[in-house]
């Protein structure tokens, strides 16, 4: 029997949800061509906003500027000196707008992200910017000092491809600025630009109402430019790399982005707009600077401030700055922006900020030979170039020598050994000299018959020896150190001329009976024809000692005043030899603790008078020399 149901069956549903599929397709097929329209339509204003502001800043940037120069289509980057001058012009720019189709956006930018995906403009590969680079007149073109015109979000994720150039109606000059913008395509899984939404040539009028008659410069028909439009130049057809050279290698510091602008790669162009953005003011001082010409015999130069001055409009200026002579160059002399000769003997006026450039005019060559300079084995240590007639300058020592064990003496010529560097006129290139060299003593000492290890030391001919480590102690403890003596002789080390190797041993003796004190140790040293003695005074008793006079037996009469006496204390107080010092006075006094040291320095160093020619170094102290004649 049939019951009746309520509900849809299962086919039904099907039915009607196909049905509803259906209806709504159609309608958002009539929906589509309308929103494409009205991305289209917003795609265009966006792209339109886009680039008028690009164009507005343009004219922003460069109406109150200055010394425009205009390269387009440049292969890698000008050569820019740090004072802002560009090849031998002289003219000094302070900025440069850098048109840049060729890069993702940001490139420049010295905090780039280092990576290429991390903007959906980067993942699409939308390229084309305006860069503006500042502090070309302190630090030339870096690329460190850019920023990206408007900034980078504000090209969105168009592609650009923008263009500038230079022309002249009359006395009137404008740049002249093509901009196309392409919208992005994704098609086949991969985005392209060619859908142009945005397109618009503009003319920026080059007229600074900041510059006077007076500040204005004539051009080559002598015609007065309001500007100063410096030039154009169109490198694709006219490459013109000699008046405005190239950037060999990037700056220091610069990242791995912005040295792929420097490729010398023939697809790798840019154009370049510098100017100076300086504004001239009515005040009328103008800067008056000195620069290397870029034809200096000195690469690293070229280009580079020597000086800068602020003159008073009209001052008829006469004193550049003085420079020096060259070897191979006549005088040096100054010339203009314009390459003319520069007379300071008459003067120049100064109306305008100025630029001048010091040219060292090169004088007949003279010939160059190669001089060569050989190693103690007989290999090539070094060669120069010397001139014809002049003599070789001393290289150095050759690098096989040991500056431990060796001495270098001179440098002799190798076909006649009695003549030296300034004995042999370099005529031609077959000029060797070869080193000598002499060999060092060697120094040893043994403490109770055994060779002291890292004792080793290597003497000059002819020098004293000093010990290199600490105070030998005696096994004995009634005896202290003697001082050291050549092995088998009584010859102190400290009169011991070092003439051969030689072997010293240390001396010890027993220790005075006083039992207050004992002389510990004495060291002796030369320095400078000062000889010092650090007397070393040990206190053996049980209370504190105070010294304030000490005397010595150094075996020759003070009364010839042949050397100036002090005693040096530890406070660094220096007292006179032979003085009573206040008894009174406790910063006069060095106090020993019992059981402790203190170590006093006896100094005496030769007066300079020719009639004293006794070598005091000859005379040595000991122990038992010394007396503290007053102890308290």
């Amino acid at each position: 029997m049939n019951k009746n149901r309520k509900g849809f069956t299962l086919v039904e549903l099907i039915v009607v949800v196909t049905i509803f599929g259906v209806i709504l397709g159609a309608i958002l097929n009539m929906i589509k061509p309308a929103n494409n329209v009205y991305h289209d339509a917003d795609a265009t204003m966006e792209s339109n906003i886009i680039g008028s502001g690009l164009i507005d800043y343009l004219d922003d940037e460069l109406r109150y500027s200055t010394n425009v120069l205009v390269l387009k289509d440049y292969i890698g980057v000008p050569d820019v000196s740090t004072s802002g001058t560009i090849g031998g012009s002289g003219v000094t720019y302070s900025n440069c707008i850098v048109i840049d189709n060729n890069n993702l956006r940001g490139y420049s930018l010295k905090n780039y992200s280092g990576s290429d995906t991390d903007t959906a403009a980067k993942r699409m590969g939308a390229k084309g910017c305006i860069l503006n680079v500042g502090k070309v007149n302190t630090e030339g073109l870096n690329f460190n000092n850019s920023a990206v015109a408007r900034g980078v979000d504000f090209y969105d994720n168009y592609k650009f491809d923008i263009s500038a150039s230079i022309s002249k109606i009359e006395k009137m000059s404008t740049l002249d600025v093509s901009l196309t913008a392409y919208q992005p395509t994704y098609e086949n899984g991969s985005y392209t630009f060619t859908k142009t939404k945005y397109k618009k040539d503009a003319a920026v009028n080059l007229t600074n109402i900041n510059i006077s008659e007076g500040d204005s410069e004539g051009d080559s028909e002598g015609d007065l430019d309001p500007y100063q439009v410096r030039d154009y130049k169109d490198f694709s057809v006219d490459p013109d790399y000699v008046t405005y050279p190239r950037a060999t290698t990037a700056p220091a510091g610069c990242t791995a982005q912005q040295e792929k602008y420097y490729s010398l790669d023939a697809s790798n162009t840019y154009t370049y707009i510098f100017y100076d953005k300086t504004t001239i003011s009515s005040s009328k001082t103008y800067s008056v600077k000195f620069i290397y010409s870029a034809s200096d015999p000195e690469p690293t130069l070229r280009g580079k401030q020597i000086d800068t001055k602020s003159v008073k409009a009209g001052t008829l200026y006469q004193t550049p700055p003085t420079m020096a002579k060259r070897t191979g160059y006549g005088t040096p002399y100054w010339v203009d922006s314009k390459n003319n000769v520069a007379d300071f003997t008459t003067g120049i006026t100064i109306n305008k900020d100025m630029v001048f450039s010091c040219v060292y005019p090169p004088v007949a060559p003279k010939t160059q030979f190669t001089v060569t300079f050989e190693n103690i084995d007989g290999s090539t240590f070094t060669t120069t170039s010397v001139y014809d007639g002049d003599f070789a300058n001393d290289p150095g020592i050759p690098t096989d020598m040991d500056t431990i064990k060796q001495d270098f003496v001179k440098w002799v010529y190798k076909s006649d050994t009695s003549k030296g560097l300034t004995d042999v006129s370099i005529t031609d290139s077959s000029v060797v000299f070869v080193p000598v060299v002499q060999n060092k003593h060697k120094v040893e000492f043994k403490l109770n018959g055994s060779l002291i290890n890292a004792s080793t030391i290597y003497v000059s001919d002819g020098q004293y020896a000093n010990y290199p480590g600490a105070t030998p102690v005696s096994s004995d403890a009634n005896k202290i150190f003697g001082g050291w003596v050549v092995e088998g002789t009584s010859d102190d080390i400290s009169t011991k001329v070092i003439t051969s190797d030689t072997v010293f041993e240390a001396t010890f003796i027993s220790k005075p009976t006083n039992d207050l004190y004992v002389i510990s140790s004495i060291a002796r040293k030369i320095n400078d024809g000062e000889i010092d003695y650090d007397i070393t005074i040990q206190n053996n008793g049980s209370d504190v000692v105070k010294i304030w006079s000490l005397s010595a037996n150094v075996g020759f009469a003070f009364d010839q005043m042949q050397a100036d006496w002090r005693l040096k204390i530890p406070n660094d107080k220096v007292c006179g030899f032979t003085t009573n010092n206040d008894l009174n006075n406790p910063s006069n006094c060095v106090f020993i603790p019992a059981g402790g040291t203190v170590t006093v320095t006896l100094y005496f160093k030769k007066y300079n008078d020719p009639k004293y020619t006794e070598d005091l170094s000859k005379y040595s102290l000991n122990p038992s020399d010394i007396t503290v004649s007053k102890v308290q």
